[in-house]
């Protein structure tokens, strides 16, 4: 059994995890290029870093003969997204959304601060996994009311245990003060939030986006804010068009932006290692691997929820 890391020399994830496991046997850090030229086997690990591109390690023919993968960033890209649909590939691929979420729920209720939100919002959450699970509970823990869409059926009880109701995405962007998106990028989310969706929204909600710069159409939004509406906007993974829009939107207070990773915070880097530490373990002993990625599309005939918008098929 053999563990690879390939990650960034900075990065700090990677960093904590090679003190862990370093006096280990089987552990190896390894670049990109030196891992393509390796045999590995189904009880082999990867441990992939945030920047790593996973497209240049995983052929389209997949990775049929490596055990696991575990991804350390809050990003995953989509072939990785994708490998667990591929028919040939027994692989397991995990994320870190589990030890990460409340780090995320505390960023989103956090830039409620600058945004001009009154007080107790209705809540729109979009997607409810791990990260928007939690976000549901920190802004529920506000007294404000909550709604959530989902491209998938939540767990049995979910919906019931938070006390919260599933809409369409229409329905949840149109009525919600506060919507936050919390989704991987992929064919139905790329983007989901478009000019049609932002012209749903009340002229005085807001906008969160820690997901991907793609889940939005950025012009669109940048438009929308400057022509006044939606209130604001506010992301931790801005793409060229935020990136590049004019300054007077931030010293508004319309456009909030960060870019410090959450994997970077206090503290962060040494509960992530002990997290990825342990699902390694867990895929050793053949017991719950914890995060892991599960192929997503266009919801299936029947699933009266989702006849609307870009979270399923549509007729405009």
């Amino acid at each position: 059994m053999n563990t690879f890391l390939i990650a960034a020399d900075a990065d700090p994830v990677a960093k904590a995890i090679e003190s862990l496991l370093s006096d280990g046997s089987g552990f190896q850090r390894v670049t990109a290029e030196e891992f393509v030229g390796t045999a590995f086997g189904i009880e082999d690990v990867l441990l992939l870093g945030e920047n790593e591109s996973s497209s240049e390690l995983i052929p389209e023919a997949g990775l049929p003969s490596l055990g696991m993968i575990q991804h350390l960033g809050c990003r995953p890209s989509a072939s990785l997204l994708n490998l667990p649909s591929r028919s040939d590939s027994q692989v397991i691929v995990a994320g870190i959304s589990p030890n990460i979420s409340p780090r995320v729920a505390n960023r989103v209720i956090g830039f409620t601060g600058p945004l001009p939100v009154r007080p107790m919002p209705d809540w729109g959450v979009i997607g409810v996994g791990e990260v928007g699970t939690e976000v549901v509970k920190k802004a529920l823990g506000t007294r404000s009311s909550v709604g959530v869409a989902e491209i998938r059926t939540p767990r049995s009880g979910l919906l019931t245990e938070l006390g919260v109701r599933r809409n369409s995405l229409d329905l949840l962007v149109a009525g919600s003060d506060v919507i936050t998106i919390h989704v991987h990028a992929g064919p139905t989310t790329s983007p989901l939030i478009s000019d049609r969706e932002l012209g749903l929204m009340k002229s005085d909600a807001v906008l969160i986006n820690t997901s991907d710069s793609s889940v939005v159409d950025e012009k669109a939004v940048i438009e929308a804010l400057e022509h006044g509406e939606i209130a604001g906007y506010a992301t931790d993974c801005p793409g060229d068009a935020v990136s590049a829009a004019d300054e007077s939107l931030a010293a508004s207070g319309k456009l909030i932006v960060t870019t410090n990773p959450l994997t970077n915070q206090i503290g962060a880097p040494q509960q992530l290692a002990k997290y990825v530490v342990a699902n390694v373990e867990a895929f050793k002993k053949k017991s719950t691997v914890r995060g892991m990625y599960e192929p997503i599309d266009f919801p299936a005939i029947g699933d009266p929820s989702f006849w609307s918008s870009r979270m399923s098929p549509r007729q405009d």
